[in-house]
């Protein structure tokens, strides 16, 4: 039997108080610090990428990066009911924190509340030794305090380029400052590079909207930083 306190039972209570487990602190932000995983821990040379909607437990998934992109209605579900995905994203090899959305007029309060959301259960993910990589995300200016916290410095990162193509000045300009402040020494890009763009990238293309049944992934190139890269077909 469940012991209730304060009218709430134990896993009722942790989702209120969202505790962090382990060694995770917070920032000068308020934000849960993801710890920065290194270029060692994942086999980018043989790794798989995924949507988050696509992966299963009846399939090997060693060699999986877990790419969360989706609409955020089907993303709550990981902040709503946080233990019960665990065991799956313990078996990856790496997964992306959720990207949920930061669009431009969004009330401060929300995109604070969307990337407390991602930063908690990347920290949550980590604590029971899941390789997790953040996703970022940025509009204006005003948003960068935000949404590039809870990251350590040198972190690999997550991004995507999805619909930036109207706004090509302010997603570089984000992506720049990104840079600044946390050093990425790799970046991993799902949608297509954009002018201007300089570092050290993967680059996963896509061929399908995702909210396709059977996400599919047109190729993945290693960029760095002569612009040299190697193509090879995804699944």
């Amino acid at each position: 039997m469940i012991k209730l306190i304060h009218g709430l039972s134990e896993e009722e209570k942790f989702k209120v108080i969202r505790p962090l487990l382990g060694d995770h602190i917070l920032d000068q932000y308020n934000m849960p610090v993801i710890h920065r995983t290194s270029e060692e821990q994942i086999d980018f040379e043989n790794m798989i990428p995924v949507g988050i909607q696509n992966l299963t437990t009846k399939e090997n998934n060693s060699k999986k990066l877990v790419l969360p992109f989706n609409y955020d209605k089907n993303l709550l579900k990981y902040w709503n009911d946080p233990m019960k995905y665990i065991p799956r994203f313990q078996s990856v090899m790496a997964i992306g924190t959720p990207d949920y959305s930061v669009y431009p007029g969004m009330n401060k309060n929300e995109i604070q509340h969307n990337v407390f959301m991602s930063r908690w259960l990347g920290c949550l993910w980590q604590s029971y030794q899941c390789i997790v990589l953040p996703v970022i995300s940025w509009w204006g200016e005003d948003t960068y305090d935000i949404c590039f916290s809870g990251i350590e410095k040198g972190s690999i990162v997550i991004i995507s380029t999805l619909g930036c193509r109207e706004n090509p000045e302010i997603f570089l300009n984000g992506f720049n400052e990104m840079k600044n402040r946390i050093s990425p020494p790799l970046i991993i890009v799902y949608g297509n590079m954009l002018d201007g763009m300089t570092g050290r990238f993967i680059n996963i293309k896509y061929t399908e909207a995702f909210n396709k049944k059977k996400q599919e992934y047109e190729q993945l190139s290693l960029f760095k930083e002569s612009n040299i890269f190697e193509r090879r077909d995804v699944i």
